[in-house]
């Protein structure tokens, strides 16, 4: 008798049995959403919240405590964002990418084109520092007028022409006087210069105090901040007066910030040297940066 052989078992047209399975595939997205990564990359990457978002909590903390790399580390951040780059912390693209990067791009460019024609406008309609140098121009001259008006001083050159033999020993005693009157008249006018510092001048130097003392910022740094759009938008010659005007010791500034990130993120000499040193990091000079490392441990 003789056996039939076994029917053929019909494995899925999509089920190679040479190949193992397990159970589940690798995910190819990540978890964290596209548009919270950029909204928060937008609205509040200066403080570091879209890698917090992201995960990466060294790199979140590093910059919140520069502000953004003073706005250009959260420019692009934001720019890496809107371009589909962006990773979370295992390196998994961003979920919902391809749906909403066409809205994301669009308000983005909105928002910036709004922000260029308003700061052209109130740019253009502001004028002020030209109205301060005027009206320091016109104190000055008002003292300028002031100041030879001296009549007392005519009146005894006229009475000696009466008596020519007396006419000397006069004119010789009256210059003593002269000088007493005229010194009151010259106080008045240091006073003025130094209260004609325009007010925006002296809120510059103010806060480059702050960033010194408090942050200690280098000076490139501080001046950067001081006319960044997105910090303190001052006026260039502001922001010049108040670095030319500050009193700081940049050396000890760069120590500080470099025993910071040796104590707080723990990074080595030559890692903080470039941070200092960087454009977008602290932009400290070389030498500043050389006296930091040098008296590191100290």
């Amino acid at each position: 008798m003789t056996q039939q052989p076994p029917a053929p078992m019909n494995y899925p047209s999509q089920w190679n049995p040479a190949q193992p399975s397990y159970g589940h595939n690798q995910p190819t997205v990540g978890q964290k959403s596209f548009l919270a990564t950029w909204l928060l990359s937008w609205l509040l990457g200066g403080l570091g919240a879209d890698r917090f978002y992201l995960g990466k909590i060294g790199t979140g903390i590093l910059k919140l405590i520069t502000f953004g790399g003073l706005g250009l580390w959260s420019l692009i951040d934001l720019i890496i964002t809107l371009v589909g780059a962006r990773k979370d912390k295992q390196g998994l693209p961003l979920q919902g990418y391809d749906q909403h990067k066409k809205t994301a791009w669009i308000i983005t460019c909105i928002f910036f084109v709004l922000g260029l024609i308003f700061g052209g406008i109130a740019a253009a309609t502001a004028p002020t520092p030209q109205t301060d140098d005027s009206s320091i121009v016109s104190e000055a001259e008002e003292a300028a007028d002031e100041a030879p008006v001296a009549e007392p001083a005519e009146e005894p050159a006229e009475e000696p022409a009466e008596e020519p033999a007396e006419a000397e020993p006069a004119a010789e005693e009256e210059p003593a006087d002269e000088p007493a009157e005229e010194e009151p008249a010259e106080e008045p006018a240091a006073e003025e210069d130094d209260s004609s510092v325009p007010a925006e001048y002296s809120s510059a130097l103010t806060k480059a105090e702050t960033y010194s003392d408090m942050m200690h910022m280098s000076k490139q740094g501080i001046y950067d901040q001081l006319t960044s759009e997105y910090g303190e938008d001052f006026s260039d010659e502001a922001a010049q007066y108040a670095i030319d005007n500050v009193e700081a010791d940049w050396n000890q500034n760069a120590l500080e910030k470099a025993r910071s990130y040796q104590d707080d993120m723990a990074m080595s000499p030559n890692a903080i040297h470039d941070q200092l040193t960087s454009e977008y990091g602290e932009q400290f000079t070389s030498s500043e940066a050389d006296y930091a490392i040098e008296h590191l441990n100290d």
